[in-house]
Parts: structure tokens; sequence; C-alpha cells
């Protein structure tokens, strides 16, 4: 069986005649907002969710499938993002990161977990940046 090829993801307008919008990413659908001073009914998250959470996401796999390869005993993963924006700065997006790791891990392995995380693929997309390209359809 082959993998059926779709789109990673798409977001619709709800029709409620809001910004709400409903989101399909992979085989979830859910729904995406602003919050009520953005102009919105915060009903789902908002863009920069979704990015901070394709991040957490990422980062937690990276970090579960390499402990696992190493046979090092990873408890639980925790990844926290939060977006900001800091006006004049250069970059102005900065997504702060907090990893929480349990188990049974010495420092040398908690410390190479921490490297491991700056090396997901989300990460390292984030960082090099990435071009849009944008068509009709």
């Amino acid at each position: 069986m082959t993998d059926v090829v779709r789109p990673s993801a798409i977001a619709e307008d709800s029709g409620h005649g809001g910004v709400q919008i409903l989101v399909t990413a992979g085989p979830s659908r859910f729904a995406g907002d602003l919050k009520p001073s953005e102009g919105g009914l915060d009903v789902g998250p908002n863009p920069h969710d979704l990015v901070a959470a394709g991040l957490a996401a990422c980062t937690t796999q990276t970090l579960r499938l390499y402990a696992k390869r190493k046979g090092w005993a990873l408890g639980e993963v925790r990844v926290e993002t939060t977006w900001r924006r800091i006006p004049n700065a250069v970059p102005a997006d900065v997504f702060d990161r907090v990893i929480t790791l349990s188990g049974d891990l010495d420092d040398v392995q908690r410390q190479r977990l921490m490297e491991i995380a700056e090396a997901c693929p989300v990460h390292k997309m984030l960082t090099a940046g990435v071009k849009v390209e944008t068509r009709a359809g």
C-alpha cells in the first residue's frame, strides 16, 4: 500500500462570517482562529500557534527517535514553544523553546539531547529560511 499524496495542510474559510478557518493537517481537521482583540473568537490556534506547534512536535519526535536509537532511558519529553515579535529587531520573530526531559539520563546524555533539538528538521527549516512559491488554484 502506498501513501496517499495530499497537501501538507489546507485552510478554508469556515463559512461563519468571521476569521475562523477549518484546517486540515495530515489526517486531522480542526478550527483555527484569532484572539478577540484581533477580530476572532479564539476557538482555535492562530497561525503562529500552528507554527509553534510544528516546532514543538518536531523537537519532541526528534528527541524521542534519537534516544531510542541510542538505547537511552528517556522518559517523558515536554517541549513548550512560545512565539513573540520584537519590534525593530532582526529577526523580529522569536520562538522561545523550553525542553523538559525526564528519565534515567546522565548530564552528558541530557546535554546531547539539547544539542540534537537544534537538529530537528522544523528548527532547521525555520532558522535557514524558506521559499514560498504561490500560484492561483
